[in-house]
């Protein structure tokens, strides 16, 4: 019985991840890669820098506008369709301005709506951020889990082996039949048959983990306790009510909607535009000199009617504010089940836990048992095998509900919104947007650094 209870504790301390390889890959470093490399946050990071100029573009309606106009003409004149031999030539250049000093508020509008887009996708960005850590836990446990599940196969091999062998022995004097040995064969070829699985699916993980970390897993360290989760269910809910990053980017949605409706309704007021131009030319039959003209003029353009089209415009904007606020409701029903969810797939992995930590124990038993009888010859060869197969599949469960609390641990915190590089403490360089839309908010001139280049430079695929 004492050697059982080892036998069991040896076993359960293996599949709760206690053991840690020298200079293993830890869970925190898998993070980090996958924060640095990742492409699809790499993309998102693009696309958020991409909607900050949407502000800068915005602004622009209320600044200035000025153009320069060069023109030269060559005019060769002819009598009676014979050339006269006379030309004339003409040259200007014209300076010209404008800028609106009163737009209905569409500029101001748009502004304000474009801030909230921005905000909106830096709220995507974080959404983004989180299924990339998710991937991450995800991989980063599909990996170990399906690591333990080829090393059990290869126990059960070596166990179904050596019953084999003891079933042949056993024949050769006479104690059981060839049924009893071709019964050890089948059994043993069905386990190189499950361990050649069970290698194609550890194969598959380590890939799953190359796509989301940017390198194949190496030795994995055992992962950390998880983080503290909520207390209940609906601790679980408000967290995620208040702040889950896809529920804010939905009221930024509706904000910039808002926004929206009345840029619209500016289409229905006066626009006041200030303009000047400052024109020099020469040439001609009638110039001798160069001539220098000046203008300025002040114009109010007061709309009356616009077939329609102005009136279409604002009840556009009004459906999609609505449309709006119905996605509002509807991301926050995914949200809720989504926690909802995790918090049940966390509940029932750990009930699965206990009751599979129970079964390990009574498999094991069960196991030494029937083999201690078989050899008194109480017990069939396939009663062995059979008691065998019990525990390889009760303790391939006790590792796929651990696995599954893990995951589940995670998918709740990305669910409550806290799934974060911040959040969780890592230790890398975290990408701060503002730093762009500081840069880009009021530049008036000037492009951005070659970024397609330097990420070439650090990235492989």
């Amino acid at each position: 019985m004492a050697k059982t209870s080892r036998k069991l504790a040896a076993f359960l301390g293996s599949v709760a991840f206690l053991s840690v390889p020298a200079n293993a890959e830890t869970l925190a470093e898998a993070f980090a890669a996958a924060y640095a490399s990742n492409p699809v946050l790499s993309t998102a990071r693009a696309n958020l820098r991409a909607t900050d100029e949407t502000v800068s573009i915005a602004r622009s309606g209320m600044r200035p506008q000025v153009s320069a106009t060069v023109t030269g003409s060559v005019t060769d004149t002819s009598i009676n369709g014979t050339p006269s031999g006379q030309t004339s030539e003409t040259r200007s250049a014209s300076l010209n301005a404008s800028q609106i000093l009163y737009d209905g508020g569409r500029t101001y509008n748009n502004t304000e709506g474009a801030i909230a887009d921005v905000k909106a996708a830096r709220s995507r960005l974080t959404s983004t951020e989180q299924n990339v850590l998710l991937a991450v836990v995800t991989s980063f446990s599909d990996v170990r889990r399906d690591q333990q599940f080829v090393s059990l196969a290869n126990n059960d091999i070596r166990l179904i082996t050596e019953q084999l062998r003891a079933a042949r022995d056993r024949f050769d004097v006479g104690e059981v039949t060839r049924t009893d040995v071709s019964q050890a064969e089948a059994r043993l070829a069905q386990a190189q048959a499950d361990l050649a699985a069970r290698e194609g699916a550890l194969a598959r993980s380590i890939q799953s983990y190359r796509r989301v970390v940017g390198q194949f897993p190496g030795d994995l360290a055992s992962p950390p306790p998880l983080p503290p989760l909520p207390g209940g269910l609906q601790d679980a809910v408000q967290l995620a009510m208040d702040s889950h990053p896809e529920i804010l980017a939905a009221r930024f949605d509706e904000e910039s909607a808002r926004s929206d409706i009345a840029s619209a309704q500016g289409a229905l007021l006066p626009t006041v535009t200030l303009s000047g131009s400052l024109t020099y030319s020469e040439g001609g039959p009638n110039i001798s000199n160069g001539q220098t003209s000046a203008s300025i003029q002040a114009q109010v353009n007061v709309p009356l009617y616009q077939g329609g089209a102005a009136y279409a415009g604002i009840r556009q904007t009004q459906a999609l504010q609505g449309a709006a606020m119905s996605a509002i409701h509807d991301v926050t029903r995914q949200i809720r089940e989504t926690v909802e969810n995790a918090w049940s797939d966390l509940t029932v992995a750990r009930s699965s836990i206990r009751a599979g930590r129970q079964q390990v124990r009574a498999a094991q038993l069960a196991f030494e048992g029937v083999r201690e009888e078989a050899k008194l010859g109480a017990r069939t060869t396939i009663d062995v095998l059979d008691a065998e197969q019990d525990l390889l599949d009760a303790r391939s469960d006790l590792v796929a509900s651990l696995r599954d609390e893990y995951v589940a641990g995670y998918n709740l915190i990305s669910a409550i919104g806290a799934l974060t590089v911040a959040d969780q403490g890592i230790e890398v360089e975290q990408y701060n947007p503002s730093l762009n839309y500081n840069e880009v908010n009021d530049k008036l001139f000037g492009f951005r650094r070659d970024e397609l280049t330097e990420w070439k430079a650090n990235h492989r695929p």
